[in-house]
């Protein structure tokens, strides 16, 4: 199994745990569900906490080229981040109706921002799908 498959299946574990939450707030009067359903919660939990201790580990001992450094995805995925706030700021500004702002300026600003996130993206998503984690 490589990375980015427990990912997606901790997305998933996540899912059905929202699903069974609200399944739960639901019945009140089926004592069998209820426990049926506390303990299917309990066992998701469970999974869940394990894949994020592994995602963890992952993320923080694996290393990928960012720029002209290798730092780790845990790293990368905080860069990734910063940047996302960076680019929602640039677009905030540019739809500004203040008329003393360069938007052009901003535009190409942004469109650089977001090139370079999308390059550094792609290379987490390649090494996500590349990373084994047996």
């Amino acid at each position: 199994m490589v990375l980015a498959e427990v990912i997606i299946e901790s997305r998933n574990i996540k899912q059905k745990i929202k699903q069974l939450e609200s399944y739960l707030d639901k019945i009140t009067e089926d004592s069998d569900k209820v426990d049926l359903a506390t303990k299917k919660l309990i066992d998701l939990f469970d999974k869940y906490r394990s894949h994020l201790i592994l995602i963890n580990t992952i993320n923080n001992d694996v290393k990928m080229v960012v720029g002209d450094s290798k730092v780790s995805i845990a790293n990368t995925l905080l860069i990734i981040n910063t940047m996302k706030l960076k680019i929602a700021l640039l677009d905030n500004l540019i739809k500004t109706k203040d008329n003393f702002l360069d938007v052009f300026k901003l535009i190409d600003q942004r469109d650089q921002l977001y090139k370079e996130y999308s390059s550094i993206s792609n290379k987490l998503k390649y090494t996500e799908w590349v990373t084994n984690v047996d």
